[in-house]
């Protein structure tokens, strides 16, 4: 039987080092009346996560470069794939290319993170 604890996924995490990770979200306010978009501050989120880079047989060379890590974060925080949200990995920025979820039965346990610089 396959647990839907996210707390699990935490637990497994935590057993690895991976360093200082952090998730920045951008936040955007946007004004209806000038229909104009401003960026506000960022808002950063220690996650628990391990880095790696791709197997060869992952990297393609156009959707998956050889220089992307895959990240695999706990479910604790949402990630999602915004444009101007980033994953700090031991304080150099990266752009979140794409996003998958690890979600038997239905419940997001875990994230799978491609990240680029």
């Amino acid at each position: 039987m396959i647990s839907t604890d996210a707390s699990i996924a935490t637990r497994i995490l935590s057993n690895f080092s991976a360093g200082s990770v952090t998730l920045r979200e951008q936040a955007l306010t946007k004004n209806r009346v000038a229909l104009s978009t401003t960026v506000g501050t960022a808002t950063d989120t220690v996650i628990s996560a391990v880095v790696s880079s791709f197997n060869k047989g992952e990297v393609d060379g156009t959707l998956v470069l050889s220089t992307d890590l895959k990240i695999i974060s706990d479910a604790v925080v949402a990630i999602s794939k915004a444009d101007a949200d980033q994953i700090v990995v031991n304080s150099v920025a990266h752009r979140i290319i794409n996003v998958r979820e690890i979600n038997p039965a239905g419940t997001v346990l875990a994230y799978v993170i491609q990240a680029r610089i």
